[in-house]
């Protein structure tokens, strides 16, 4: 995203560069909750495939089933907000 965000500034898109940032921040800011945040950027990368498995060697927190569930709609939220940008 980060990519995109400074390439698309780069192009003088700063308008498109800004609502590309806001279509990540509700996820972005939701991963930096202390104790949580790990989990759930392995939770996103595995997910999306980037990575084999959400697990953490101990003493990493997991995510609980409410986690997952608001993680999963701020995912779609997300979505959502990219369509839109298409």
């Amino acid at each position: 995203m980060m990519v995109d965000v400074v390439r698309v500034s780069n192009e003088g898109k700063f308008d498109e560069a800004q609502d590309l940032f806001d279509a990540y921040l509700p996820l972005v800011r939701y991963e930096q909750q202390p104790g949580l945040g790990l989990a759930v950027r392995k939770y996103v990368l595995a997910k999306r495939g980037a990575i084999a498995s959400a697990a953490q060697r101990r003493p990493g927190a997991a995510l609980n089933a409410l986690a997952i569930k608001e993680v999963e709609k701020l995912i779609e939220r997300q979505t959502r907000k990219l369509e839109a940008l298409k």
